[in-house]
């Protein structure tokens, strides 16, 4: 090990008996190696793959009893983020791989609601989801588990990497979402911060949707948030680009028709390559899922199926009451169009031409000049009726959760 161990050869192998992270036999051939520093010993186990770098770097430190959280074995840390730390862990009853998230315990107001939650979750299983398993307290942390996904590429990366998707790619991938959404919408269960970095595209090409139940965090039955106030707040700038019009109003209103709107969000990212409201001011992009209509995805890929467009358009109305009454609705729509296989190109359809404009043009002007006017007075007029003080409201209130929550950013 490179870094100076802190605890005796005697206590290091007396603490790895105890803990039984070692077998036995293994075990008694360090002990019948006396003059073995512990740095030695630790390397030699990792390099015998018995210790991860992880592991052998806390036992240096004494720290060997804090790799256990109640009956799970943390192997090595796979995220960071500013509330607390996912790591790859073993659980020691069936020796399943599981993701398993420490956060500071003062996050969690509420444990006994979400676990209540993690139970129904328990009686509702998909194979494109990644529900919430299990969710207790140790020492100062609470903690959260998941099913471990061994491999894959998070569906952000991939449209980052490929660009735009084709229709029918788009379509297929939304269609897998859905369907594992549906499952557990049935029972009143919803993700609650859907957006593409909770969706992993496997090595078999099958989707899966992650983080299912963290959306519980934010909310509850009774309208009160099972985060504190803060972390809430960092919660919402998470999932800014995806978020509901009703859930930024409110945080604490997550459903499944908010579900929808963010699905919505990430099959027009993955047919145009952005969001509905690219706008890097957070604050704009609260107004803009308030009171502004995306620009139409036939506007950025003119050979889009017009049907496509609609169902798009319809999943994010900003009214819950305008969308598809539920994710069945949309699961038949997708289903419907995808069954013609001419209906959908098989390959990303062509981009508009957008030189000699800013991003903010490229994205409020469709192609044709003939059309460019009418269109744009369209999108900047604002709902009829509306009245004209709820714009200044929801700007203070907008600025006021901005200073709350963007303060951090939270863990991706």
């Amino acid at each position: 090990m490179s870094a100076a161990a802190l605890v005796s050869p005697q206590a290091l192998l007396q603490t790895l008996e105890q803990l039984a992270l070692l077998p036995a036999a293994v075990l008694a051939e360090l002990r019948a190696e006396p003059n073995l520093r512990p740095e030695e010993i630790l390397s030699v186990l990792v390099e015998a793959d018995h210790l991860t770098r992880f592991q052998a770097q806390a036992l240096a430190r004494g720290l060997g009893a804090q790799l256990f959280v109640h009956r799970y074995l943390l192997l090595e840390p796979i995220g960071q983020g500013t509330t607390g730390t996912v790591y790859k862990a073993r659980y020691l009853d069936n020796n399943a791989l599981v993701a398993l998230k420490l956060v500071p315990r003062r996050h969690i107001v509420n444990l006994k609601s979400l676990a209540a939650k993690v139970e129904a979750m328990k009686q509702v299983r998909h194979p494109r989801v990644s529900a919430m398993i299990d969710v207790g307290t140790i020492r100062e942390w609470a903690y959260t588990v998941y099913p471990y996904l061994e491999a894959g590429e998070k569906l952000d990366a991939l449209v980052k990497r490929l660009g735009r998707l084709s229709p029918r790619q788009a379509v297929q991938i939304t269609l897998q979402i859905a369907s594992g959404l549906q499952a557990y919408h049935v029972h009143g269960l919803f993700h609650g911060l859907l957006k593409p970095n909770e969706v992993i595209i496997g090595t078999d090409r099958r989707v899966r949707l992650l983080d299912f139940g963290v959306g519980f965090l934010l909310a509850c039955e009774r309208g009160k948030s099972l985060l504190s106030t803060t972390t809430n707040g960092k919660a919402m700038a998470r999932g800014l680009d995806c978020a509901s019009p009703e859930s930024i109003l409110d945080p604490l209103d997550r459903t499944p028709l908010g579900d929808q709107y963010s699905l919505g969000c990430i099959l027009y990212f993955c047919l145009t390559g952005q969001f509905p409201f690219p706008e890097e001011n957070p604050v704009k992009k609260m107004m803009a899922h308030q009171f502004e209509e995306p620009v139409p995805v036939s506007h950025l890929v003119p050979e889009l199926p017009d049907r496509l467009d609609r169902i798009v358009a319809r999943m994010l109305a900003k009214r819950p009451e305008d969308r598809y009454a539920g994710m069945d609705e949309v699961i038949e729509e997708l289903q419907e169009l995808s069954a013609d296989p001419r209906a959908l190109p098989a390959v990303a359809c062509r981009p508009q031409p957008s030189e000699g404009r800013g991003p903010a043009q490229r994205l409020a002007e469709p192609r044709r000049e003939e059309a460019a006017a009418p269109a744009q007075a369209e999108l900047a007029t604002p709902p009829r009726g509306f009245p004209t003080w709820v714009p200044v409201v929801l700007a203070v209130t907008a600025g006021l959760a901005a200073t709350i929550g963007f303060a951090c950013v939270w863990y991706s």
